[in-house]
């Protein structure tokens, strides 16, 4: 019994901190959006773009996996996958004539990162038995579909397609983000019960 008290409440401090995820699922929802809204935006300024989002969700997941030390998170991939979303940005920040050029294999790429994320994520939150983490689970494999589309054939994609992809995959992403940090708000307040 004191290790099942001792097990709740570092899952409790583990899962404290979901409304930080649900910033980027609503920071990556509102950036899909705004591509829709602007699709006369240049090229160049989308790559601009893709890139402070790419940093700032990075940043909010290397926070939140920092924060969180336990195992229900998936921390480890989590800081990881912060911490390589935090050099794409720089990366596509300050060259952006790199980026412009290379905007379909970084979006295929971090895209695909994202994808096995979500999919990892979405899969711990179903062995906890967390309700709706199947979808979870559903928006990680869209990515995965995009993120392998874009990447079978990056220089067959010409602007206008990029751009849409660019709106549909951020909206795939923000819809991940907010379903799992929902979760783990499900289950923060479950844990909370129990004790």
């Amino acid at each position: 019994m004191k290790n099942l008290n001792a097990w709740i409440e570092s899952s409790k401090e583990a899962i404290r901190y979901w409304w930080l995820l649900l910033v980027v699922g609503i920071v990556l929802l509102a950036v899909g959006v705004l591509t829709f809204l602007s699709p006369a935006r240049s090229y160049l300024g989308l790559s601009m773009l893709l890139g402070w989002v790419i940093l700032l969700a990075g940043l909010l997941e290397a926070v939140l996996s920092t924060a969180n030390r336990h195992f229900i998170t998936g921390r480890g991939w989590m800081l990881a996958g912060g911490i390589i979303e935090i050099i794409l940005g720089v990366v596509l920040i300050l060259n952006l004539g790199l980026a412009a050029s290379m905007l379909p294999l970084f979006l295929g790429f971090w895209l695909l990162m994202r994808a096995f994320a979500t999919i990892g994520l979405g899969s711990d939150m179903r062995m906890l038995e967390i309700a709706g983490a199947g979808w979870t689970i559903v928006t990680g494999i869209l990515l995965l579909i995009c993120s392998l589309w874009i990447l079978f054939q990056p220089a067959g994609i010409g602007m206008a397609a990029v751009i849409v992809w660019v709106g549909i995959t951020l909206l795939f992403a923000g819809v991940a983000a907010c379903t799992l940090a929902l979760q783990l708000r499900t289950a923060h307040h479950c844990l909370e019960g129990k004790h």
